[in-house]
């Protein structure tokens, strides 16, 4: 057969077989679309929750207290120096005169803006480092910058950095486990579709065998149909799941207006949605490729 010719046979055959086992084939679409509409639930739930955490600056911060005194000059001189400082990624200075009146009104003190000699605070110098740094060397960083000439001292905090990177990596290893138990779950709902079909059409494949047909040419209908069916399976999922999280979301605005505040849980974005379509097909179409080359090689070790 030319090459259009055979993939023209492998569509009608995946389109007959799909007709000759409608309840097999449905009863698969079925299970793959319930086991894929719970990670993707989860996942929405989490990206939608996660959001206004993920606008959060997360990068360590150090904060600079120069010397009292110092002048203009020597400021930008100090701030030159810092930003040769590796992973420094951002310098900010606030003078003396906003870091007094932010602290007032944050106190709630009125304040005479005309008596500078209330004011004891100095020139500040916020320093933003690499979010990616260590611990270690976002200490050895704030030593450095304490010990150039102008800096009366430093501040920092990076035990929260530490605390918020061990949530993150127990987080991370749930969705692995959760991600391997779901993949898991699929395998043998496409394996067991797969199987079925197999042996429903055992004597087609042997005649398949005997008239010397290549094993791609034997395996593709196969293919094709897990792949269509964890195409429509992921779809399916996708949809199910968008209508549990606008009915979760009417949910959720219910209990925001007692507290007087909004929830929303927003959907997953189209990047996400392309390819997780594009992986469950292809995933659909690989297991189903290695069970028919193994119903095959049954059969060439049986003849």
């Amino acid at each position: 057969m030319s090459f259009l010719s055979s993939r023209a046979w492998a569509l009608q055959q995946v389109l007959r077989g799909i007709n000759n086992a409608k309840g097999l084939f449905f009863l698969a679409l079925a299970l793959a679309s319930l086991s894929l509409t719970i990670p993707v639930f989860v996942a929405s739930i989490v990206y939608g929750l996660s959001e206004p955490l993920r606008s959060v600056p997360v990068s360590p911060e150090v904060t600079v207290f120069t010397d009292d005194g110092i002048t203009k000059s020597q400021m930008t001189n100090l701030e030159a120096r810092i930003g040769r400082h590796e992973h420094v990624m951002k310098i900010t200075t606030i003078p003396k005169e906003e870091a007094f009146k932010a602290l007032n009104e944050n106190l709630g003190i009125k304040t005479n803006n005309n008596d500078k000699s209330a004011n004891p605070l100095p020139d500040l110098i916020i320093v933003t480092l690499d979010q990616n740094m260590a611990p270690e060397d976002i200490e050895k960083t704030a030593k450095n910058i304490e010990k150039l000439s102008g800096v009366d001292m430093v501040a920092y905090d990076s035990t929260w950095l530490t605390k918020l990177n061990a949530i993150y990596d127990a987080l991370f290893n749930l969705g692995v486990i959760f991600t391997i138990i779901t993949l898991m779950l699929l395998v043998c709902v496409i394996t067991a579709s797969v199987r079925l079909a197999t042996d429903a059409q055992k004597n087609e494949l042997s005649m398949l065998y005997l008239f010397g047909a290549s094993a791609s040419f034997s395996i593709r209908p196969y293919a094709w149909r897990g792949f269509l069916t964890m195409g429509l399976a992921a779809v399916i999922a996708l949809g199910l799941s968008r209508f549990a999280t606008g009915f979760l979301n009417e949910a959720l605005q219910s209990v925001g207006n007692q507290y007087g505040t909004s929830i929303v849980i927003s959907t997953l974005p189209w990047e996400f949605n392309a390819g997780f379509i594009v992986f469950c097909s292809l995933l659909g179409g690989l297991i189903a490729s290695i069970i028919t080359q193994r119903a095959i090689a049954k059969i060439e070790r049986i003849d």
